[in-house]
Order: C-alpha cells, then sequence, then structure tokens
C-alpha cells in the first residue's frame, strides 16, 4: 500500500479547519477520491457508478446517493454529520480498502463495513474477553508480518477490523487467524464461508494456543498493541490505528482489566484445501442440504490430532517461527 494512500488523521483534521472544498484521490483501481464539501457540511467517498440499485445503509447520517459529475455518474457515500467527521473519515478508508484492495463492489463494501460504525460510535468499554483473544491472535501475527513483509504490506494486508471472511489478505495468500485458550486446540468458525478460499487464492489458517499468565509473563493486549505501533512510521500508524478502532480498541484506560496471555505452544499452520475437516456451503450442498433454509451455522473445530501442513511459504513459516509467540 503505498504511503500517500489515505490521508492521516491529523492532515485530515486540518484540511477540515481550512473550510475550503477539496478532493483527494486515493492510488488504486477503480479510481476513489475522498472529498469535503464545507457548503453542504459533508464529507464524502466518490466512487465510479456501478449498476446495483439504491443503497440503503439504515443510518441516519451515513448515506448513499448517485450523482451526475462531468457528465459521468458516480457513487457517494457520505457522511452528513460534522461531529462525525473524524470517525466517519476512518470508516470511508475502509470502505475504499474493501473495493480497491479485496475486490468488493460499492455495494458489498459499504454493507460489510457499516458493521463497524456501532463500534465507532459506541461509549469507551472494554472488549469482550473473546474479541480480545481474537485480536490479541491476530496481533501476534501482524507482528510477525511487519517482520518479513515490512509495515506497509502487512498493516495493510489486516482485513480483520473491517469483517472480512479472512483476516489477512496478502499478496499471494490469504490467513484465517483462529486464537485459544483451550488446552486443546480447539477454535469456533463464524460461517459457513469463513473456511473458503478465494479462487486461485490458497488460504492458510493459523492456529495460536495462549494461555493465562501473571505478573511479569507474557504480554496484555495493550502492551502488544503499544509495541506493534512502536515499529511503524507515523503514516503506516494512522493506518493501524483506524483498525484497531474499527476492531473494537478504545486504547489502555477503556481495557484496564486486560489479561495477561503467553503462549502455550508455537502456532501452527493449516493448508485449508479439500482434505481439511471443515464445513461449507459446498460440502453440505453435497450432503443433500437445502442452504437457504439454514441461515446461521457456527461450529468448533478440535484440530489437535490434525497433521499441520509442511509445504507452507518460506517467509510465513519464518515470520511465524521468529515472531509467532509471546
Amino acid at each position: 500500500m503505498s504511503e500517500n494512500r489515505h490521508l492521516d488523521p491529523e492532515h485530515f483534521e486540518a484540511a477540515l479547519s481550512l473550510g475550503i472544498p477539496f478532493e483527494h484521490p486515493i492510488a488504486g483501481n477503480p479510481r476513489l477520491s475522498i472529498f469535503f464539501n464545507p457548503y453542504r457540511r459533508e464529507i464524502g467517498l466518490r466512487a465510479p457508478w456501478a449498476k446495483h440499485g439504491r443503497i440503503e445503509t439504515g443510518l441516519t447520517h451515513l448515506r448513499c446517493r448517485s450523482v451526475l459529475l462531468g457528465g459521468k455518474r458516480h457513487i457517494e457515500v457520505v457522511v452528513n454529520d460534522p461531529e462525525m467527521f473524524v470517525e466517519g473519515y476512518a470508516i470511508l478508508c475502509l470502505v475504499a480498502d474493501r473495493i480497491q484492495l479485496a475486490g468488493r463492489s460499492v455495494l458489498a463494501a459499504v454493507t460489510e463495513t457499516i458493521r463497524t460504525l456501532g463500534k465507532l460510535l459506541r461509549a469507551p468499554g472494554p472488549l469482550s474477553p473473546e474479541r480480545e483473544i481474537g485480536l490479541f491472535g491476530e496481533l501476534v501475527t501482524l507482528r510477525s508480518l511487519i517482520s518479513c513483509l515490512g509495515s506497509e504490506e502487512a498493516v495493510g494486508g489486516w482485513l480483520g477490523p473491517v469483517a472480512e471472511e479472512h483476516d489477512f489478505s496478502l499478496q499471494e495468500i490469504d490467513l484465517e487467524v483462529k486464537t485459544t485458550l483451550s488446552e486443546n486446540r480447539e477454535h469456533w468458525i463464524s460461517s459457513l464461508t469463513q473456511l473458503v478460499p478465494k479462487v486461485a487464492k490458497p488460504l492458510w489458517l493459523v492456529s495460536h494456543q495462549l494461555t493465562a499468565a501473571g505478573p511479569g509473563q507474557g504480554k496484555t493486549l495493550a502492551e502488544l498493541i503499544a509495541e506493534v505501533r512502536a515499529a511503524l512510521n507515523d503514516i503506516v500508524l494512522a493506518d493501524l490505528d483506524r483498525r484497531l478502532t474499527a476492531a473494537g480498541w478504545r486504547g489502555a484506560a477503556a481495557q484496564d482489566k486486560g489479561r495477561r496471555f503467553l503462549s502455550r505452544t508455537s502456532p501452527v499452520l493449516y493448508l485449508v484445501d479439500e482434505t481439511f475437516p471443515c464445513l461449507t456451503p459446498a460440502s453440505l450442498a453435497g450432503a443433500g442440504a437445502h442452504l437457504s433454509s439454514i441461515t446461521e451455522v457456527r461450529y468448533r473445530l478440535d484440530l489437535s490430532a490434525v497433521l499441520p501442513s509442511h509445504e507452507t511459504p518460506s517467509y510465513l513459516r519464518s515470520a511465524l517461527a521468529s515472531g509467532g509467540t509471546v
């Protein structure tokens, strides 16, 4: 991800304070831009129009509309409450990342990203225990990837906070990160599509086993976040902070009772292929299930007896070997 892909929050706020209309292009394909219209008191994300019907957000201060500019039709995702411009800007950047980096349509990007808006607006409070553990595992993985891929590619590929099916989308592979406190390598799978690889892009599951640690041992989530942040330059740091906010992190003060975690074992890598034990739409359809009648699926995998994959990408194996434990 290029260094000038998004304005950092400080420069964005400074631009708003001038009270002058502006449009900032976002490098990538398709062409997207962030704009500010002081006369209408709104900021927005502008994208090429696509035929997907009217986009209803169900929100008062986040709207989508079709506009005609220079003879060409566009879709605009607009935040129309100045008090929400900073938080709204983070959401618009995440929508843009979904469109350009994950190949989502505007409709899909907006619909999926809206799930994070409630987290951005709710009062500060601690993460749920389950989310705390999950975020911890994702950040241990992110720390490992930064050391081998570089900060821009690693942070830019972390899509877990925006509710992607897979936690990391890298150039050649996707990663799904699962973390457990169980003595067995047991992990919850939250949907039928969570372990479905994308076409022509291998999916690897990274399994972390943690255990509760005493004073002076392991790390808290706040300490791990501080360690990751310390390794980044200002621009990548701003990107990371947007993603942490979308993930529900409100700072160490809001997580004052954060638990300490220590790695129980080294992380294990599994290639999610046709031999991997999981439920998918294809496997259920093949068994004769009527998928239209199944509205939600959540199940638990025990991978304790499943052999790890040996033909892992060398850089991934090296990264997790050097930085995948706490």
